[in-house]
């Protein structure tokens, strides 16, 4: 189990609630519908969004000066966004490198 959904289910257990998990099958539409709908009509309707958090690390000095160089050569804006979350940078740098 990832720390993320670690950390997600222990502040639901310290918010009191218990995970259920229900197994349906497709054809069964109507039960669906219902379920969904009850689900729905119990949740907190003044709950206020809450932020979301990004998980991981600020990407290397490195990988960011290689984004820099992959941006100019292929001319397109840096990924300035992505410097923060090392692993979306990766992943930007995979798309945009093109393989070896």
């Amino acid at each position: 189990m990832t720390e993320r959904m670690q950390i997600y289910r222990k502040r639901m257990q310290e918010k009191g609630f218990i995970q259920l998990r229900i197994w349906v099958e497709k054809q069964d539409e109507e039960f669906i519908r219902f379920i969904k709908f009850v689900a729905k009509f119990c949740r907190d309707r003044d709950k206020q969004p809450t932020e979301k958090r990004r998980f991981g690390r600020r990407a290397s000095d490195s990988q960011i000066g290689f984004a820099k160089q992959i941006a100019k050569a292929k001319g397109i804006s840096e990924p300035e966004h992505l410097y923060d979350y090392h692993i979306s940078l990766s992943t930007w740098i995979w798309r945009y490198k093109g393989g070896k």
